[in-house]
């Protein structure tokens, strides 16, 4: 069961190449991604068994590349200024002719930044098609500072989208693309959908995408003992890390925060019940994570946008994976995989990253066929 399997809707969305004659999207996948289209596998490394040592595996990769990048350093940062004052900073690979050539902008996960293995691996292929590549922060994260009150959550688009409003103002010629993972995946796949028909983005690809977030974070909060209490544990370390780099920065707003309470909450819930929810005016931490998901927002994107799931993925599980929508939007492409784990997708015999070959493929397919429609055809 190593086959890598495509849901979509019957009839997808037709795109036309340059002009010419239009094909849908599914079959342009068929016939220009070889690692997305029939017959193709994603085989799991013997050395790297199960979605839990998947999803460690690569995690650790982070510090291997890590180490590469303050030896051989890639990106050269650029901090961008919100129009509330706050700043998210950017990293920036750019190509030749980069004025005129595609960029793909990066959202990662809840720990991520442009150190990450995936990111890192998807860099170098992306690079050598002479796309740039810029990775996308969230406020307080990637080695900056909050200078607002406002923190970052799990749903908040509004940043990723003056970031986005900026770069096609600043370089009207060069496509954007956008490339996610996991919570970063939550918040593009939302930000696409807030947008519709209007996204700025020439398309998508959604990796690890929680869906619905209220039963991401409560799976993760189990009590019981199980190997997702390392996941658990590990994301919580992280927000009460920036929590308190940043304390001054947040308790500062016209808010009543129990400081002893966010220090001590025990699971993701907890924290975000006592901190987040709070920095952000919902009623409760269901209201905030119902409201950050981007279930609901499937329905009215209108881009190429490629989703890839793990069925063995031990955050996102394959219960929370929205398989009517793929059926019925004719821009989706879900491409689901047997093995993988949580953005791990580490294959061959010694461990090798699969996840950039789709990556590379789709949007080089995307780029070569321009959509040409605006609205599905339905006949």
């Amino acid at each position: 069961m190593n086959d890598v399997r495509l849901f979509h809707a019957n009839k997808t969305q037709p795109l036309s190449n340059n002009g010419g004659p239009s094909r849908r999207l599914a079959d342009i996948i068929q016939e220009e991604c070889p690692s997305l289209a029939r017959g193709a596998k994603f085989c799991p490394s013997l050395f790297v068994p199960g979605g839990h040592l998947q999803t460690i595996y690569a995690f650790l990769g982070y510090y291997v590349y890590y180490a590469h990048s303050l030896i051989f350093p890639k990106f050269t940062r650029e901090t961008f200024r919100l129009s509330d004052g706050g700043n998210v900073v950017l990293d920036w690979a750019l190509c030749e002719n980069h004025t005129q050539r595609p960029i793909v902008t990066v959202l990662s996960g809840v720990t991520g930044t442009s150190c990450d293995f995936y990111v890192r691996k998807c860099y170098e292929e992306l690079i050598k098609l002479n796309y740039s590549v810029v990775v996308v922060h969230s406020r307080g994260c990637g080695g900056s500072k909050l200078t607002t009150p406002l923190p970052f959550h799990c749903g908040f688009s509004d940043d990723y989208r003056e970031v986005i409003a900026d770069l096609k103002h600043r370089m009207p010629q060069c496509p954007l693309l956008g490339l996610s993972f996991s919570l970063g995946a939550n918040i593009m796949a939302k930000y696409i959908g807030e947008e519709g028909a209007n996204c700025p983005l020439a398309a998508g690809i959604i990796v690890g995408n929680p869906y619905d977030m209220y039963k991401v974070i409560s799976h993760l909060d189990s009590r019981s003992l199980s190997p997702n209490k390392i996941y658990d544990v590990a994301i919580l370390n992280f927000l009460k890390t920036a929590f308190k780099e940043n304390q001054e920065a947040i308790v500062s707003a016209p808010v009543c925060f129990d400081e002893v309470k966010i220090a001590n909450s025990s699971t993701i819930m907890e924290f975000t019940e006592e901190m987040t929810r709070k920095a952000f005016g919902y009623k409760s931490a269901r209201h905030l994570l119902d409201d950050s998901s981007s279930l609901d927002h499937l329905d009215n994107i209108q881009i190429p946008v490629l989703f890839l799931n793990a069925l063995d993925d031990p955050i996102c599980t394959p219960s929370l994976i929205p398989f009517d929508k793929f059926l019925k939007n004719p821009w989706l492409i879900l491409a689901l995989t047997q093995y993988g784990g949580h953005i791990g997708y580490m294959g061959k015999t010694w461990p090798t990253s699969w996840i950039e070959h789709p990556v590379s493929q789709f949007f080089n397919c995307i780029i070569k066929n321009t959509a040409a429609t605006d609205s599905p055809d339905t006949t």
